[in-house]
Order: C-alpha cells, then sequence, then structure tokens
C-alpha cells in the first residue's frame, strides 16, 4: 500500500511540469486582448496618424487621461486639417497661444459623457434601450443633446437686491446631435432648417447625423474606453442664450430688462461637491426668478437625473432689439402715461418679455412661417425668418433677433388697458393674482369689460406696495395691512366681467350678467352701475346717484382683439352683493316708505318672520324670486276683501291660508333651476315654474315686458325701476302692479 501511495507521488511530480504548461496556455488564451480591441480613444487616434493637433490640444487641455482609458466617453475628432482650419479662423498660429480655459472649453465640447454607438445619437432613449418598437418610435431623435465636458470656469457675481457676492456655477455643456430622424419626426426639411442656424456647414447627415457645426465623415469608431467619431469642423462651444444677447449690443434694452429680474439660486448638491475645491461654501445658479425662464443656465433642469428634459428641452427666444423696443414704447405704454421704458410696472414688463419666448424646445424657420410657433398666451409668432438677420444657436436653445414687432395678443386682449395705463396698474395685479390673465387672452370668448382706477381700487383701503421682493396688493385692516388674497381678487375681477354681449349700449337701457352669478350691471342712457350698487335707490334716505359715465377705451384706434373695454367714472369700486339679504330686508321692514312695506307686514301677520333673516317657506333655499305687489296695489287689495286669509280690515281670519297665498309670489331654486333672475333677456326663460306653495306660476318674458300667471290672474311687472332686477345674495325680486 505504500509502494502504491510513493508511486503515485512520484508520477504527480514528474508530469507536474507539463499539467502547469497546459494551464499556463489556457490562462494566457483566456486573457489575450481581442482582435476587436483597438485600444484606448488616445491610441486609435494616435494610430490613425491626422490627429496630432487635436491630440495635442486634449493634453494641453488635461483630457488626456480620461481619453486614454481613465473614463468611458464618446469622442468627435477633428482630423488636422480642420483643426489647422480652426486656428487660422480664430487667427492663432499655433494651439498654444489658446487661453487654457477657452481650449478646455473647446476641446470638452468634443468629449461625451458615456460611450454611444451610432443608433443610439440617431435615437437616444432616456427610458432605456428595453422599451417596444412603438415606443422606440416615440418622438424619435427628439433626445437630441447630450452632455459634454465642457464648461465655463465659475464666476463672481454681485446680488442686485442684497449687494452680496455670489460664486456662480457653469454646468456642463449639452452638444446638439442632430440626426436624420430628428428631422423625420418633426417633419422639416433638414438641409434648409440645418443650414440656417449653421451657415457655414452642411447636412450630410443622411441615414446619421451633424453634431452641432460639424459633419460626420466617419462613424463609430470602436475604442477601449467608447466610440469615436469623426467631424469635419472643429465643433465650435455654444453659448447660453442669456451670453448671445448679452454680447449684442443691438438688444440691450430687452437685456437689461429681463437682467432685472435675475436671482442666484443656491445648489447643495453642486456646494457639496465642488465648493470645497473652488474656495466657496456657496455655489449658486444665475436664474430670472419663478416667471422667467432661466435663460443663463446652461441645462433645462439642473437636477442632473432629469435626463429626459435635458435631452430634450429647450427655449427660443425672439428678442425684440433696442429699436423695437423703443417704438413699442412710443406706440403703446406712452400713450398710457407712462414717461419711459424704466418707469413701466414691473409686472407689465414681466409680461411682455415672457410674449418673446417659446417654452417647447427650439423652434425653426419652417415651424414660423407654418404657424406652429406659439407662445404659453396662444400668440403666433409672425415673421419672416428669413429677414432676421441676428440668430444663433445656443446651448440651451435658440436666439432670434426682431427689429419690428407686433402688438402681442395679450397685450392687445380687453385687459391690454391693465397692462398700458399707468393709472389702471393695480388691476394687473389683480388679474395676476387670480390667474386669470390667460383666460382674458383667449381669442375663443368676446368678452366686455370694466377696468377700474388705481383710485377706484384705492377707495377700498386697497394699495400697490412694493418692497424688495416685488410690489403686492395689501389692504388697511383693523390689524394692520394684511395681503390680499386671490378670492377677493378674483371677486373684484368677476364682477367687473361679462360675456355674451358685443358693448355697452350709450341708448335706452341693458342688463348685463357678470362672472359673479346673481350679480349684474345695469345700463342706462349711457351710464352704468353695479346690481348691488343699485340696491341703495330702495333706501328711503338714499341721495347717491348709483350710475356712473362709462367710456370705451380702445387699443388706439382699434378694438381690443377679443371684445370691448370700458372705464366707469366716479371713485367708488364696483362690488359683489355681499351682507344683508332679501329675506332679511323683508323681515325687518317696519317703514312705510320702503316699496315692499305693505308686503312685509303681510308677512309678518301671517307669522312669516322667523328671523330676521328667515321667512317661513324661504329658509333653506339658496336662491327665491320674489314677485312683488306695489303698496298702493296691497293697498287696494285689502280695501276690496281679495287677500285670501284677511279680511278687509286687514285683519287676520286665517294665518295658514294667508301663508299658502303669500308664498305663491315665490318660486325657489328647491323646485326649480334658477340660473338667472328675471329682466328681458334673461336667461331665465319664458316657463312655467312651481311656486313656494306649490302652485304654478307661468313666466312670460315677452323681450320688452315680464308678467307673470297664478290661477288665471295676471300680473305685470312694472316699468317704473327699468326692469332692472333688485337682487340679492339669496333672492331678487321685481314689483308687479297688482295682486294675484
Amino acid at each position: 500500500m505504500k509502494n502504491m501511495t510513493f508511486t503515485t507521488v512520484l508520477l504527480c511530480i514528474l508530469f507536474m511540469p507539463f499539467f502547469i504548461s497546459s494551464c499556463t496556455d489556457k490562462i494566457d488564451e483566456h486573457y489575450e486582448e481581442p482582435e476587436w480591441l483597438k485600444g484606448s480613444a488616445w491610441e486609435v487616434l494616435e494610430d490613425r496618424g491626422n490627429y496630432s493637433l487635436f491630440l495635442q490640444a486634449v493634453e494641453l487641455a488635461g483630457f488626456k487621461p480620461i481619453m486614454e482609458g481613465k473614463s468611458i466617453l464618446t469622442v468627435m475628432a477633428p482630423d488636422d486639417t480642420a483643426f489647422s482650419a480652426y486656428l487660422e479662423k480664430h487667427g492663432y498660429s499655433d494651439i498654444s497661444e489658446i487661453n487654457l480655459d477657452e481650449l478646455k472649453k473647446v476641446i470638452g465640447f468634443h468629449l461625451l459623457y458615456y460611450s454611444y454607438n451610432k443608433n443610439k445619437l440617431v435615437n437616444f432613449r432616456p427610458e432605456g434601450d428595453l422599451i417596444t418598437d412603438e415606443e422606440m418610435n416615440k418622438n424619435a431623435g427628439l433626445y437630441y443633446k447630450f452632455r459634454t465636458r465642457s464648461s465655463n470656469v465659475p464666476t463672481m457675481e454681485v446680488e442686485a437686491s442684497t449687494g452680496k457676492r455670489r460664486m456662480v456655477y457653469h454646468l456642463d455643456r449639452f452638444i446638439p446631435v442632430f440626426s436624420y430622424r430628428f428631422w423625420d419626426t418633426k417633419k422639416l426639411d433638414a438641409a434648409s432648417n440645418y443650414t440656417y442656424f449653421y451657415p457655414n456647414s452642411t447636412w450630410k447627415g443622411t441615414g446619421g447625423f451633424n453634431v452641432s457645426n460639424a459633419a460626420v465623415s466617419e462613424y463609430e469608431i470602436l475604442a477601449d474606453n467608447g466610440y469615436v467619431y469623426i467631424v469635419d469642423q472643429v465643433i465650435e462651444p455654444l453659448e447660453t442664450i442669456y451670453t448671445q444677447l448679452e454680447s449684442n449690443e443691438n438688444y440691450s434694452i430687452f437685456f437689461n430688462l429681463y437682467n432685472e429680474n435675475t436671482t442666484y439660486t443656491y445648489d447643495a448638491t453642486l456646494s457639496k461637491d465642488f465648493g470645497a475645491a473652488l474656495g466657496a461654501d456657496s455655489l449658486f445658479i444665475h436664474t430670472h426668478g419663478t416667471s422667467l425662464p432661466a435663460i443663463a443656465v446652461e441645462w433645462y433642469s439642473t437636477k442632473y437625473s432629469d435626463v429626459a428634459n435635458n435631452a430634450s428641452k429647450a427655449y427660443s427666444v425672439f428678442a425684440p432689439s433696442d429699436v423695437a423696443m423703443n417704438n413699442f414704447f412710443d406706440n403703446y405704454w406712452e400713450k398710457g402715461g407712462y414717461e419711459s421704458l424704466d418707469d413701466v410696472d414691473d409686472l407689465a414688463m414681466k409680461y411682455m418679455l415672457n410674449q418673446f419666448i417659446y417654452e417647447d424646445g427650439i423652434a425653426f424657420p419652417d415651424e414660423i412661417t407654418s404657424g406652429k410657433v406659439k407662445n404659453m398666451y396662444d400668440m403666433v409668432f409672425n415673421f419672416d425668418p428669413s429677414k432676421v438677420t441676428d440668430k444663433s444657436m445656443c446651448v440651451n436653445g435658440v436666439f432670434y433677433g426682431l427689429n419690428t414687432i407686433d402688438t402681442p395678443i395679450l397685450f392687445a386682449s380687453v385687459v391690454g388697458p391693465a397692462f398700458r395705463n399707468k393709472d389702471c396698474n393695480y388691476y394687473l395685479y389683480m388679474l395676476d393674482g387670480t390667474g386669470l390673465i390667460t383666460a382674458y387672452s383667449s381669442q375663443d370668448t368676446k368678452y366686455v369689460l370694466l377696468v377700474p382706477t388705481n383710485e377706484q381700487i384705492e377707495s377700498e383701503d386697497i394699495y400697490l406696495r412694493t418692497y424688495a421682493d416685488g410690489s403686492k396688493l395689501q389692504q388697511e385692516t383693523e390689524d394692520g395691512l394684511v395681503d390680499v388674497s386671490s378670492s377677493v381678487m378674483r371677486t373684484i375681477v368677476n364682477i367687473h366681467t361679462a360675456t355674451g354681449v358685443d358693448g355697452l349700449k350709450t341708448n335706452g337701457t341693458q342688463v348685463l350678467a357678470t362672472q359673479t352669478g346673481f350679480n349684474y350691471w345695469y345700463v342706462k342712457d349711457g351710464k352704468i352701475t353695479s346690481s348691488a350698487a343699485y340696491n341703495q335707490i330702495l333706501e328711503p334716505d338714499n341721495n347717491v346717484e348709483p350710475f356712473s359715465e362709462f367710456t370705451e377705451v380702445k387699443n388706439g384706434n382699434d378694438n381690443w382683439n377679443n371684445g370691448r373695454t370700458y372705464m366707469y367714472s366716479g371713485t367708488a369700486l364696483f362690488q359683489a352683493q355681499e351682507g344683508d339679504g332679501l329675506q332679511h330686508k323683508l323681515s325687518v321692514c317696519n317703514d312705510n316708505r320702503y316699496v315692499y312695506y305693505q308686503f312685509a307686514q303681510l308677512l309678518q301677520k301671517a307669522g312669516m318672520v322667523m328671523s330676521s333673516n328667515y321667512i317661513f317657506g324661504l329658509a333653506g333655499a339658496s336662491h327665491v324670486i320674489g314677485f312683488i305687489p306695489t303698496n298702493e296695489a296691497i293697498s287696494t287689495a285689502i280695501a276690496a276683501g281679495q287677500i285670501p286669509g284677511m279680511d278687509a280690515t286687514g285683519a287676520v281670519t286665517s294665518s295658514s291660508q294667508l301663508r299658502q297665498y303669500l308664498l305663491s309670489y315665490f318660486i325657489r331654486d328647491r323646485e326649480n333651476a334658477l340660473i338667472s333672475y328675471p329682466y328681458p333677456g334673461s336667461a331665465m326663460k319664458s316657463s312655467t315654474y312651481v311656486t313656494a306653495s306649490g302652485k304654478s306660476l307661468t313666466y312670460t318674458d315677452s323681450g320688452s315686458l315680464l308678467s307673470i300667471m297664478v290661477d288665471g290672474k295676471v300680473a305685470n311687472v312694472i316699468s317704473d325701476y327699468n326692469f332692472f332686477p333688485f337682487a340679492f345674495d339669496d333672492g331678487c325680486f321685481q314689483l308687479i302692479d297688482t295682486v294675484l
């Protein structure tokens, strides 16, 4: 047994070298560099021999380690001929003459983060490749921007509102890759739309793509650490729209007005990742508040994880030149009482600036001429792109310079006077506070608008006050200054708005329903009042004339594009009806000078007054409509013994009978669909309604007269008050000429 063991061990020792040799061969074979690996991106270009200038620039800019394999990447490489042309174009005799920061910016723009094959650059999918063919073809090519290693050095800027110095971090540039799928999806001609922004380049992307200003001459060269693409030009780094505007003095007015809204937003992630290396505790992003797009920021979204938006979205800015801005001021704001562009209200100017921004991506010339490009207020950008001399592709969108501009659709709408007139700018803040401005620019609705002056709004102790963070409407109260709530502003705006009519009559009478339910304007012979103000004439001691003169306000010699706008005289602001309602008025009336005194006395005698605010049979209804006989008609009927439940002396003989009789003068929304109070031409149509007593009431609107009928007895609404209903929150009444 021992001999066998010894023999076995001896044989193993003798044959061990052969085993080791065999294993070594297999290991070498396994780890042998495959033939398809060509070396790093640096080595691939170095082996080709015609990229020495580009590689020299890469090394000087400090990017050689990542080219050699420290990181995966995609390289857009110009050959020596292309790089020499770039040096000559910019007046350099040698790469060493280029400022190092500028060189980093240029070379970094050729180095994309991550490794992209041709298919991914043609049709990048932010959701990944594990998607269906249908999903793959959705918005194909429109995720066209890719992050590069090009960025500007941080800048130190002074925050105007605080005087503090802020270190602004500039994010890596995204490079646009315009593939044939991009143009196919947009249904645009590739060559003409591409060369519009790149007139010194040629579209050669059929079946592939152009990379910003460069065409690709060779695709998808595989390297150990990514892909290399050969391009025919050095790719010029794109700047932000903000930088383009800043560098062109022809747009200084637009730029300076835009820049007045500058804010510096602290970025915790950037501060943590890069602050220490830059010697700063805090890093900021240069934005322009919440109401204007951040055209100074390289990325659409500053969130690194927001790949889809950063790859697809951009801004188009159609900046009016200084000449265009001055002409607009002369023809618009100066006529509204402003003395200069600097004098124009900040909110009006923010809306003005926003008129010239398209937030849904790059707008190409063919899209503009087809009328597809509209701003958020539905304004079509109507100009001839072929006549635009200043235009540029930017890292965050495109810039067009306009030498002439039309009045923006919002500024030419019925709310135009709030934008134009200096003495109406309080109302602009109300419109803005309600979020209704966009609705008022709609061309689908015709409006009639009353625009109150600042003085009229101040009559309610509402004032516009300016603070470091902007202006806002505030109201004087017993507790001091409080911000005017959006609900209060909406109520004021709605009571000044009507629809469904062409305008206000200057002769005769007219009733217009406002946007505040059951509140109206009453027009008589060129004067106007609100239903709430009109109710004052019910008061026996009233000496106030409820009607005010009104004047139409036009857009120069033209009407506003979606209706008519008026201003009314006086210092009081039109208000919605509030406070004591119809039931209260009837419950507490004991003064025989009121036009409804006799009817109120009948209610009391019938035991129907339950409190100072409720009447038996009417409580619980949101709205009631009463047809109340005049005092004279009731007195005559009592004397004639015509009131059921009451004798000729006015004594009650049956309270229940009298109650049922009086309820026949009311219709409630519990039994009837009441959408309007009655007046000639109102939305309350001629029909049979159910009274509070259960009887049928036939209401007839002839267009000029009103009448009712119960149990065959007809009564006519008297014309003494021009058929204007006395309207309250809980109901209204019309006076009729006889009892039923």
